[in-house]
């Protein structure tokens, strides 16, 4: 029998203290059954010896009684709970713990400046398929900046410049000015004058972790009217950040709270969160801008399940594998039989293998075109098609996700191009026959595969047609059936005749 625990994550920044919950499964799968946070701000009350006072923590105590109250009632096994710059950053940071442990009851981690570095990278890694970039993860009380190559981590520095405390130093009552401005900016490049690895890896990506990053996308969005509201794994251009970031000091706090996208409790702090992040991109020369909705508490869930030495998952795999576990119950042997005969048809069809992009897409719309299911049996290809957009598949692009999605949902006269139509934002102008020719190859799968009478097929093209091979163990009536209407949308899709044979498959 599947046995299951929970787990809480409890992560005390400067800016705000969250809770995760998360149900573990003994094969290795996971998810979040509960998620709440509170902007304690700790980086607001350090006095000016830089100490902060027993007084200054009762919100902070309530807070973290209230989220063990929580925990307990999930009847977690564990509460991991990590305390980050303010903290540890402040002259009395043991006392601090002290008096936290002693008042709450928790064992509270005082994470190093690396390991809150390390933690991020764990959660980038487990969440997008980059190969190398640079993260940045801007707290209220700190910047940890890491480069990575080939998925491993090579340099790491933590910075005591963060979006609280720099509000607190440079920011007005209202607008910025210039001076305050150019200061904060100097200050970032002056802490990073002696890391010489920050210049030697230009033209990276630079993945953004917490708030400040996340808000950035949803004002960019909200601009554009972009039409997936997704943060995870969306790419900002250089041009448009600069313009976000040249706009925002200016305003006015209450213009600020009226920017669509922008909450109105990060309206103050985002100003310096902007600089910053824009500063250590003119440093490391990046390429673009790209979101990591997942951070420090995936990255503590990670080192959590692996002891302490956990290695570079397959973001997409990962992800799907932890999707499907908590799904409904559908045989996986026949899922990964789908993806096995969608790329021999799509290999054969296309005269060559595909690339890692449209892998990805093969192999998500085939692990997960059933996955409606778990909302309603009928019409489940539509909800598998919400579910793929929505549920933050990691290791996918924006237009990895809409191109799965449809293909999963593949309606060739009537759905598949309303969806089309509805995110050609995201999609490029080559999209729209990829994604009738992978919906079509999906559908021949699932056809195929629709009881258990075909254990094998060959596929390959000759002049206009495509000549399929059934190795059956069994007369496939059922298989056949379902054919008829995949032969149709394959030669829409693809200009070319579907033709099979059927050979008996050995008896040994």
């Amino acid at each position: 029998m599947t046995q299951h625990k929970t787990l809480g994550i409890v992560d005390i920044g400067s800016n705000s203290i969250r809770l995760v919950i998360y149900e573990l499964h003994d094969e290795g799968a996971y998810r979040i059954i509960h998620e709440d946070k509170y902007a304690a701000r700790l980086s607001g009350v350090v006095e000016p010896d830089g100490t902060i006072q027993r007084s200054s923590l009762n919100t902070a105590i309530t807070i973290l009684r209230q989220f063990r109250a929580t925990c307990e009632s999930y009847q977690t096994v564990d509460i991991r709970a990590a305390a980050t710059a303010a903290i540890r950053n402040a002259v009395n940071a043991a006392q601090i713990i002290q008096w936290l442990e002693s008042e709450t009851g928790l064992t509270i981690e005082c994470v190093s400046g690396d390991r809150e570095a390390y933690y991020g990278f764990l959660g980038v890694i487990q969440s997008i398929e980059l190969t190398d970039g640079f993260v940045v993860d801007i707290g209220g009380g700190s910047t940890e900046i890491t480069v990575f190559r080939n998925r491993q981590r090579l340099h790491s520095v933590s910075l005591p410049i963060g979006a609280v405390n720099s509000h607190a130093r440079y920011g007005g009552e209202d607008e910025w000015t210039e001076e305050n401005e150019q200061a904060l900016c100097n200050e970032v490049i002056a802490a990073l004058q002696n890391q010489d690895w920050i210049g030697k890896h230009p033209g990276l990506p630079l993945i953004g972790l917490g708030g400040t990053m996340r808000t950035l996308a949803k004002v960019e969005q909200k601009r554009i009217q972009y039409s997936l509201p997704i943060t995870h794994h969306y790419e900002i251009g250089e041009e448009a950040m600069e313009n976000i970031a040249r706009t925002l000091p200016y305003l006015t706090s209450a213009q600020r709270k009226k920017v669509p996208g922008l909450a109105k409790d990060r309206a103050d702090i985002i100003v310096p969160g902007v600089l910053i992040l824009r500063t250590i991109f003119r440093l490391i020369q990046g390429d673009r801008y790209v979101v990591s909705g997942a951070g420090l508490r995936d990255g503590l869930l990670r080192d959590y399940l692996a002891s302490g030495q956990p290695a570079a998952p397959d973001a997409l795999k990962d992800s799907i594998r932890n999707f499907l576990h908590f799904g409904p119950p559908i045989p996986q042997k026949r899922l990964q039989r789908i993806y096995k005969d969608m790329l021999t048809l799509y290999t054969a069809l296309q005269g060559a293998a595909p690339d890692a992009s449209e892998d990805h897409v093969l192999y998500t719309a085939s692990m997960l075109h059933m996955a409606g299911k778990q909302i309603n049996f009928f019409r489940y290809t539509q909800h598998s098609a919400y579910w793929i957009m929505n549920a933050s598949i990691y290791g996918l692009s924006h237009r990895e996700t809409i191109l799965s999605a449809i293909a999963a949902d593949y309606h060739p006269k009537k759905r598949t191009p309303q969806l089309i139509q509805k995110h050609e934002d995201i999609l490029n102008d080559s999209d729209v026959r990829r994604a009738h020719r992978i919906g079509s190859v999906l559908r021949t799968a699932e056809a195929i595969n629709r009881a258990e009478s075909i254990a094998a097929i060959h596929a390959h093209v000759e002049k206009d047609s495509l000549l399929v091979t059934l190795t059956c163990t069994d007369e496939p009536l059922l298989e056949l059936n379902g054919l008829e209407d995949a032969v149709k949308d394959v030669q829409e899709a693809w200009g070319i005749t579907l033709k099979h044979s059927i050979q008996q498959a050995s008896k040994g």
